[in-house]
């Protein structure tokens, strides 16, 4: 398969908006589906890079068909939003935020997340498999520079246009460590959106800014607003690109989320991230309390070593099996090919 070309925007759209044309054919961000080294050369270099149809359209679609056991369509939403948010979030809670944003410009509004599932996801397992697609694996440990990676964030996210103004300041990712960003290996660790829908100018593709025009804000500032920086807000490009695109970006990357201005528009995500193992201080989701669920075992039943080893489940040869941890397992998941596993301890 030939490289596709690379895209960039013309316009950033100004601060508060998104950008009117779509990215061109110049954008270093954007590479084509198999040129990993130069996609992990250009998230080195500028900090985020999208990999167009990294993933091909037909496991995506066969992926997608689980998540009306998620979400609503954006046909059955917009059909009737009242009720869908009701029959699928009930009634939040009174906020009890110490800071509500005012309802216009960029804010960090509740409600902009509020559509979300995490690991493991109901259905035919399709959806949970695209987290160690062989494709993304690759991407994870070129960019990493290690072939002991793990996955640390898995969870599937939906927008609706009119659900909530989803427009965000320029910022950078803080909740995903301990600690403050610090880019180069081994300490890096890759924060990933997988397209499961086409993200166009009209459903809300995420703003981010090369580090290259970032170097005025130290990394651990809190937030950008309009005001403060245009220049930083006139830096941004969008990631706009079809379903099976991977955008992965650094933590010491400035980007933000924009509002959806397609009429009955909707966007579906895969946010996977992974880090380089023993990275305790990097982290996001824990699966261990799913460890019991019917998604999970068939997960694990479904899966090689190397497959299991990205979700943390120990591999051949770690110190923790003996020959009766293996025959609780093999009791525990009937079906998973323990052979690895047990050749390891001869």
């Amino acid at each position: 398969m030939p490289e596709r070309a690379s895209r960039e925007a013309s316009g950033s759209g100004g601060p508060s908006g998104p950008a009117t044309e779509s990215p061109r054919a110049e954008d270093v961000n954007h590479v084509g589906t198999v040129d990993v080294e130069r996609a992990a050369a250009t998230w080195r270099e500028h900090g985020w890079v999208l990999c167009e149809g990294l993933v091909d359209r037909d496991t995506i679609d066969a992926a997608v068909a689980d998540l009306a056991l998620v979400f609503p369509t954006p046909e059955q939403y917009h059909a009737d939003p009242d009720g869908e948010r009701r029959r699928r979030l009930g009634t939040p809670p009174p906020s009890d935020e110490a800071y509500v944003w005012p309802p216009d410009g960029p804010g960090f509004r509740p409600l902009q997340h509020a559509w979300k599932r995490d690991f493991p996801f109901p259905g035919s397992g399709a959806l949970n498999r695209l987290l160690v697609h062989p494709a993304i694996v690759e991407l994870m440990t070129s960019a990493l520079g290690a072939d002991d990676v793990v996955v640390y964030q898995a969870q599937l996210t939906a927008k609706y246009t009119g659900f909530t103004n989803y427009e965000q300041p320029l910022h950078t990712d803080r909740n995903h460590s301990w600690l403050p960003a610090r880019h180069g290996p081994p300490w890096d660790h890759v924060e990933g959106f997988l397209y499961l829908s086409d993200v166009t100018d009209g459903t809300a593709p995420t703003r981010l800014v090369s580090v290259r025009d970032s170097v005025r804000h130290d990394p651990g500032e809190p937030l950008v607003l309009p005001a403060w920086d245009p220049e930083l807000y006139a830096s941004e490009r969008p990631a706009a690109g079809p379903r099976g695109s991977l955008l992965a970006y650094r933590n010491d990357v400035f980007h933000r989320a924009v509002d959806l201005t397609e009429p009955g528009g909707a966007r579906f995500l895969l946010n996977v991230s992974y880090k380089v193992a023993d990275r305790d201080w990097i982290g996001y989701h824990a699966w261990q309390s799913h460890a019991n669920s019917s998604e999970w075992v068939a997960f694990v039943e479904g899966s090689t070593a190397r497959e299991l080893v990205l979700l943390g489940f120990p591999p051949p040869g770690h110190r923790v099996w003996d020959a009766a941890l293996l025959d609780a397992t093999a009791r525990r998941y009937p079906n998973l090919d323990l052979r690895p596993w047990r050749e390891a301890l001869r």
